[in-house]
Formats: C-alpha cells, sequence, structure tokens
C-alpha cells in the first residue's frame, strides 16, 4: 500500500515536472512573439518616421541653400554651406556621437526586450512549488479526514 501511495506521488511530480517544462516552453515562445513584434513595431516606426524627417530636411535644405546663393548672389555658395554645415555635423557625430548612439540603442532595446510585469523564472518556479506544496498538504488533510 505504501509502495503504491510512493508510486502514485512520484507519477504526479513526474507529470507536473512535465507541465512545468511545457508551460516554461510556452512562456520563452509567447516573450520571444512578444519581443519580435516589439522590435518589428519599432523598425517600421523608425523607417516611417526616419523617411519623412528625411525629406522635411532635405526640402529645408534646398530652400536654405537657395536663399543663402540669393543672398550671396551665387546659389553654387549657398549649396556650398549648407553642404559644409552637414560636413561639420558629420564630422561631430564621428568624434562625439559613437558613444551616445550606442548609450541610447542598449537603452532603448533594452526596454523593449525587459518586461517589468514579467516574473523572473526563479518567482515563477517558488510560486508554483507553493501552489504544489499546498496542493499536497489538503490532501493529506484530506485523506486524514476520510480516514478518521
Amino acid at each position: 500500500m505504501a509502495f503504491k501511495g510512493l508510486s502514485e506521488s512520484f507519477h504526479k511530480v513526474t507529470d507536473r515536472i512535465e507541465d512545468y517544462g511545457v508551460s516554461m516552453a510556452e512562456y520563452y515562445k509567447l516573450r520571444l512573439f512578444k519581443s519580435a513584434m516589439k522590435g518589428s513595431i519599432s523598425l517600421v516606426n523608425l523607417l516611417v518616421y526616419g523617411s519623412l524627417s528625411l525629406f522635411v530636411l532635405l526640402f529645408l535644405s534646398i530652400g536654405g541653400a537657395f536663399w543663402l546663393g540669393s543672398f550671396f548672389d551665387e546659389v553654387y555658395i549657398g549649396f556650398l554651406l549648407i553642404g559644409a554645415f552637414y560636413g561639420v555635423i558629420l564630422i561631430f557625430m564621428f568624434i562625439f556621437g559613437k558613444k551616445i548612439i550606442e548609450r541610447n540603442m542598449l537603452f532603448k532595446f533594452s526596454r523593449l526586450l525587459y518586461d517589468e510585469d514579467d516574473l523572473e523564472p526563479k518567482t515563477r518556479v517558488e510560486n508554483e512549488i507553493n501552489e504544489y506544496e499546498e496542493t499536497l498538504e489538503d490532501k493529506a488533510l484530506r485523506n486524514e479526514k476520510i480516514s478518521n
């Protein structure tokens, strides 16, 4: 009789371990899907807003070049000044921008992939163990009441 109860408990434990493995696999699939979707949405937003911003910058640059050209009586001078302005910005970006861009990208993408709502796997396992222990205690109490 004791062997039967022990083997039953062992089967229940192995079933719980299998259920845990399946649920963890599903959890990580969903988490991967969620992260991939967040990344895709961010990429689409970057492409849409980036291309619109480039068009605005292009037309503002052309307008500014023509305005500067009319100011200096030669159109090419306006374009050279606008080009020089962008060249200076590019040089500053090469010198100072790498660290700033890296820091901002790491911060933004780590925020995308990390959810504060998600429980850590260790916490989830502890919660499942506590639930399982409670169900075992409840069963033991019920068996005790039945035997009395």
